[in-house]
Parts: C-alpha cells; structure tokens; sequence
C-alpha cells in the first residue's frame, strides 16, 4: 500500500481544507496544536464528577479493549486522561468508507495529543444510536451488471420511528443480506474466511450498534473506544445536563440563531430553530417543541417544564438529545479535546459555538477526518490510457467512450467496394460460362457475413473495453459520487484481507497529509 497527498478530493473551499487555516478561528475557539494546548488547560480545570461511573460503563461497553486503553482508562478515571472523540449512525458492514476513516483519525489525532501535551488520550467513537432513521443505516450497495450502484436494504420490522439502539435486530434477514452481498462480489482467496467472520459477527450481536462496533473493532484489533449513549446507565449520568437543556432552552434557541447568524459565509446546514432539540421516547422518537407553558410533541402532547423534569429522573431513558444537543451532551459526559468530522458536520458545529459559551466552555478542537480515494492498479492503468488524471476524473468523472457505427463501416469502406466489385465480376463470369448466378449469390452471402462479423467482432471488443472504464468510474466516482460515500469496506476487505484497515492506518499514520490517494 502506497500513500500520496491529494488536495483534488475536495474543492479549495470545502470546510476539510479550510478549517485547518487560521481564517477558521473566527467560527471557533481553538486551532491546531496550540488550540489543542490550550483547551487541554481549559478541560483540566473543569469538573467531572461522573467520571468514575462513566469509566465503568466504558469498561461494560467495551470488554475487548486493549490493554493499552485499559491502562488509559484508569487514568481517565483519576481526571489524568482526555479524550478525542469522533460519531456515526451505525450502518450495516460498517456503513460507508468515510467512517473507517472517521475512526482512523481519531486513532491519529489522539496519539498525536498524547505526544503533544504528554499526557493519556482516550480515543472514543460514539455510536449515533439514539438516531431514529434506519434507512440511514439500513444498506449497502453492490454494482449492478453494468456497474451502478445498487443499494441492497433491509426492511424496518416496524413502522413506528424508534431509536436504532430499540429496533428489533433482525438478524435472520442480515444474514440473508450477508449472503446477497457476497453474491455481487468477485470470489478471492479472502472471501470465504472473510464471509464466515462476518457471520459470526452477526450471530453473536444482539443489536445494530453492537454488531457495528463489533466489526470496526475487529478492524483495528479493539484499539479504540465505542461508546454507546443509549445505554440506561449512560441515561441516569446524563439526567443533570438533560435537567439544565429543559431549564434554560430559551436561551439556547437563541444562542442557536446567533450562531446561524453568524456563520452565514458557511456551506448551509439546516438547523431547526424552532424546535427545543430534545426528543423524548412516547409512543416512538418525538422531538419536542416550545411552547408558552413548556413543550409539546408534534401529535400535540403537552408537558409543562416541571412534569418533563419529574419524567426526566423517573424515565431517563425516554430521553435523547438532537444533532444540535449531542455535541453539548458529549462536552458533558467526556472531557473532549477534539472532534473529528466530515465537512457537513464541521459545518454545523461552528453553529454551535454560542451554545458552548452560553454553558461558560469552549468548544473542542474541531479535526477534519482523513480523505481517502483508495486506487486499484488497474483504474490507474485505465485512466493513464485515456490520458485522464485522477484529479480530472474526480472532478468531471471518467470519460466512457461512445461507440461510432460509422467510424467502424468508413474503415471497412474499401474492403466493401471490392466485395462489391468482385462479386459483380464474379457473377457476369458465371452467367457467361454457367447461365446460373447460384454460385455468386452464395459467395455474395458470405462476403456479407464476413464483413458483419468483424463489425459485430469490433463492437464487443469495444463494449469489453468500455465495460472496464464503467468499472473503473464504478470504483472512483460511483454515479458521480465520492467513493468514500458510496463504497463499503466490504470489497476492499475482500480483494486484500481483513488486514487491509490495519495496514491503512499504519500508511496514514506514517504521513502527514489528511487527504489521500492510496494504490493497492
């Protein structure tokens, strides 16, 4: 495996080149190291006190760890140890490629921490379980025949919206699709071993999220934290900060607007103003809205502030926080040194800066995750032929060529005029010695045919060469999308082992730069 920088991935102005500039301190409080210094000062003056309880749900959560985690661990519960911290929604298989690179620059980012400011960094993923949207997280997509992306998915058991962490896991019908997947993919000498790890991953989790955080696990050998906030013990610590959302949620609706406000020059991210970004667990996931005497679900049931903080320490576990309230709710739970995001949510978490300094914090040090465009020898071959970098190729997509009767039949143009004047000859000849045209007629026919096969030849050699440059577009743009939001690692794990992450990150972590083209 081989790594180069790749500025292309993004465009110039995308928040993954911007936000690692000086220019993005006016959305943020800290940036670059020195941030990364002084929020280490701002986090060690700060109190935790439910850092003894946390650490022994982390321990729960996460029986597989490492020894060095485990180590690290002790000293985040002392209050010696921070932590980095990086989310997604927990897609089957993984969810898309960006994800595998989420978590390998939270493992990056949180060793260099611990370089910089010489002490523990605890690398934590945190399973978006409490999000309510299964199509999110629900498929996976294979080439179809003519290599466009298809989407296999599984069907929601039930209508009602419910957190991921509370859907049934239907893990007869994942198997099912285990085996549809594996079907869309060439057999390698991975394949097999490949297809029964995951079917034992499958059988032995009880749910969406921990088959997820099984797999990505596994991928880099149990090296990181996976943090599941749907828990009913993570509920319970989170009731004091759930209490001071209810009580002061006027005044954070109005730190949202300014900070909307004041991010306008920002790529738009759509942030409900209106709502009180709390969403509470009757009948289904409802988001909660303000009104004159307190809030109302959206079906029209009405609490007033103090009936929702008396549910609230009766029923923790009905309550969730919203893309707006989770980055607070971390801030809370954890003492977070950076967060690593994709540039939609580094988009919205500028937004969010007047919320954090209404709570009298800063905000993390915000990390764009890595970029990667993984590269198969034969796409490099591929675009070399049309004379296509892969810079052009990501920017205008790779250029499938038409097929031109016309051009075929001008070369055969010659080949044809004297078939024509051969069999012409040929027929007056057998007329005058034979009085039959029998003979011509035949030769007529198979000259035809002849000349029918090469261009019928010549068309298939062109479908087949056409055929790897839509394979070739497949794998780096897919239907003119990036391939990390796209492609699975399934197939990367296929064609090179389950060592393939492992073997990413060492590359990664080898370099400097954050966005890369990778060859294999």
């Amino acid at each position: 495996m081989k790594v180069q920088p790749f500025e292309a991935l993004y465009d110039d102005n995308s928040l993954m080149h911007r936000a690692s500039r000086e220019e993005f301190l006016t959305y943020v409080d800290h940036l670059g190291e020195s941030g990364l210094v002084s929020r280490s000062e701002l986090l060690a003056k700060r109190h935790f006190p439910h850092l003894a309880a946390l650490t022994d749900e982390l321990e729960r959560q996460n029986p597989q760890m490492t020894q060095r985690l485990r180590e690290r661990i002790v000293k985040l519960r002392a209050g010696e140890a921070q932590v980095v911290i990086t989310g997604q929604q927990t897609g089957i298989f993984g969810g898309p490629l960006y994800a595998i690179y989420k978590l390998l620059t939270c493992l990056k980012v949180a060793q260099q921490a611990e370089t910089t400011l010489e002490r523990p960094v605890v690398p934590v993923f945190w399973l978006a379980t409490e999000d309510h949207d299964f199509d999110e997280i629900n498929h996976v997509y294979v080439p179809t025949a003519d290599f466009q992306p298809r989407k296999l998915a599984l069907a929601p058991q039930e209508t009602v919206a419910r957190s991921v962490s509370r859907l049934a896991f239907d893990r007869s019908a994942l198997l099912d699709l285990l085996h549809e997947t594996f079907q869309a993919m060439p057999e390698t000498e991975h394949t097999r071993s490949l297809f029964d790890r995951l079917q034992k991953l499958v059988q032995e989790s009880a749910s969406y999220g921990a088959f997820f955080s099984r797999l990505m696990g596994e991928l880099v050998d149990y090296d990181i934290l996976f943090f599941d906030a749907d828990a009913p013990a993570v509920r319970e610590l989170e009731i004091p900060f759930f209490e001071r959302l209810i009580q002061e949620n006027a005044e954070l609706r109005r730190a949202l607007s300014e900070g909307i406000e004041q991010t306008k020059d920002l790529p738009d991210t759509f942030l409900n103003e209106e709502a009180a970004h709390l969403f509470l667990d009757d009948h289904g996931r409802q988001l909660l809205y303000p009104t004159v005497d307190g809030f109302e679900t959206k079906q029209g049931k009405q609490f007033t502030e103090l009936e929702l903080i008396a549910l609230l320490y009766a029923s923790p576990e009905r309550f969730s926080n919203s893309v707006v309230t989770r980055p607070l709710m971390q801030d809370y739970l954890f003492p977070t040194l950076a967060y690593i995001g994709g540039p939609g949510e580094l988009a919205y978490w500028t937004r969010l800066r007047p919320l954090f300094h209404h709570l009298d914090w800063t905000m993390p040090v915000l990390v764009p995750r890595m970029g990667g465009l993984l590269v198969r020898h034969s796409d490099e071959k591929r675009l070399a032929k049309l004379h296509v970098s892969f810079e052009e190729a990501i920017k205008s997509g790779v250029p499938i060529p038409v097929y031109s009767e016309e051009k075929m039949t001008g070369r055969m143009h010659t080949a044809a005029m004297l078939k024509d004047s051969f069999v012409t000859e040929f027929h007056t000849l057998e007329h005058h010695l034979l009085r039959t045209s029998s003979k011509s007629e035949k030769i007529k026919k198979q000259l035809e045919q002849s000349l029918a096969s090469l261009l019928a030849e010549d068309r298939r050699q062109f479908d087949r060469q056409t055929r790897q440059y839509k394979e070739t577009a497949y794998h780096v743009l897919p239907d003119g999308a990036p391939q990390e939001r796209i492609h699975s690692v399934l197939p990367w794990l296929n064609h090179h082992g389950f060592d393939f992450v492992q073997n990413l990150r060492q590359a990664y972590e080898a370099g400097t730069s954050e966005q890369l083209k990778i060859f294999l």
